[in-house]
């Protein structure tokens, strides 16, 4: 599941979150659609950089911070409010079919690392793929995911979403 963001430049939307300005792609497990896993740095390695406007100078360097699985529910929720009032933040999603005996140690792992807090290095993607780092989108390969796009930025990312999947709205809506 994901979106693009607003973006930094528009006055607009300057106080929503920075997930909701950078865009963001997450995951969920169908039996539970009401956590939805996201992969973005810990407030604390954000806040040892400083504020909203040094962290995403530090980010848009290519720079790494540490980074953990959150429950994004709320951001994805606000990413498809936003966007029926006219925001450029549609949320789409895209199933991925994995064999049973692979999703159950895909959902313990991923269960495993949010409780956990595992850290792993986040940045936005760099010019050329890594594997020392992820951002939100290639993060699920570290699950054994194939991603719909390999590059994680998310003007080609949404797009590949967009492709073979459907807009995303949180239940009852």
């Amino acid at each position: 599941v994901g979106f693009r963001g607003t973006g930094f430049r528009n006055k607009q939307y300057q106080d929503e979150p920075l997930l909701i300005r950078a865009g963001h792609v997450g995951f969920y497990f169908e039996d539970n659609p009401d956590l939805i896993f996201g992969f973005h740095p810990t407030e604390q390695a954000a806040r040892a950089i400083g504020d909203d406007r040094e962290v995403i100078n530090w980010l848009k360097n290519h720079w790494m911070l540490e980074g953990a699985l959150h429950d994004d529910a709320a951001i994805f929720h606000r990413a498809y409010e936003l966007a029926q009032s006219g925001a450029p933040t549609d949320v789409w999603q895209i199933a991925i079919p994995v064999q049973d005996e692979d999703f159950d140690r895909i959902r313990e792992r991923a269960e495993q690392w949010y409780n956990d807090g595992k850290v792993f290095m986040y940045s936005f993607p760099p010019a050329e793929p890594r594997t020392d780092r992820d951002n939100c989108a290639t993060f699920p390969r570290r699950l054994g995911l194939p991603l719909p796009e390999t590059t994680g930025n998310l003007r080609e990312y949404i797009p590949a979403i967009q492709t073979n999947g459907e807009h995303w709205a949180p239940k009852g809506d």
